[in-house]
């Protein structure tokens, strides 16, 4: 279950994921967190699936395209990108439980909190060094970070398989996770903090808009 007291942070989050024979998939994302309530903003209008989707996924490789439909959906968003997407936005204070989707077409949607928190806490490193190696120490956005580097044993479909990861942390915060599956690195999935300010999230930032 997802823990309250978050710090005060707002970032600026880039995702990239990319596989074999597959368009390359980019995202960014706005997270704010303070207390027990976030908002995640996807400015590339995912959908909630694709966005917990990519945090969820065994393989720890983002969303994979499984089916022929899934592969016709990536080539036709690469050939044809919106430029000017309406975002998605996620809302969630843990402390009531109440958590809102916002979603880049439709109405919004009413659901739990810790459902949207991982979305959120994507962020925070928590327990993310355990099992690897710590190595260089270097200063990133402003914060002195440790990179931390291994080959971890993940499970799909009762299937073991292995990535490389490496994971730049500085508490409390994940600012970049580099994951290649280890017997075809041109499967990885990247996350990485881009921009980082504390102390500047206000209630404006987290409530949601009215219906």
């Amino acid at each position: 279950m997802s823990q309250p007291g978050y710090p005060n942070v707002h970032v600026r989050l880039r995702v990239a994921q990319r596989a074999p024979a597959i368009p390359p998939r980019d995202s960014e994302l706005e997270i704010w967190l303070l207390g027990t309530r976030f908002h995640v903003r996807d400015l590339t209008g995912q959908m909630i699936q694709d966005i917990l989707g990519d945090v969820a996924a065994p393989r720890q490789l983002g969303v994979p395209a499984r089916t022929i439909e899934d592969l016709m959906d990536r080539h036709s968003e690469a050939q044809h990108p919106d430029v000017n997407p309406r975002p998605t936005e996620l809302f969630g204070d843990l402390s009531t439980g109440n958590g809102w989707v916002y979603p880049s077409e439709g109405d919004r949607k009413q659901l739990r909190a810790t459902r949207l928190a991982p979305a959120a806490e994507q962020i925070l490193a928590r327990d993310k060094a355990n099992g690897l190696t710590p190595g260089a120490s270097s200063t990133r956005l402003g914060r002195a970070a440790t990179e931390y580097r291994g080959v971890v044993t993940v499970t799909e479909d009762g299937e073991p398989y292995q990535n490389a990861v490496t994971r730049v942390i500085a508490p409390p915060y994940l600012l970049l996770e580099d994951i290649h599956d280890a017997a075809n690195p041109g499967m990885s999935y990247v996350r990485e903090i881009v921009a980082l300010d504390e102390g500047s999230v206000t209630d404006a930032d987290l409530t949601p808009p009215a219906p």
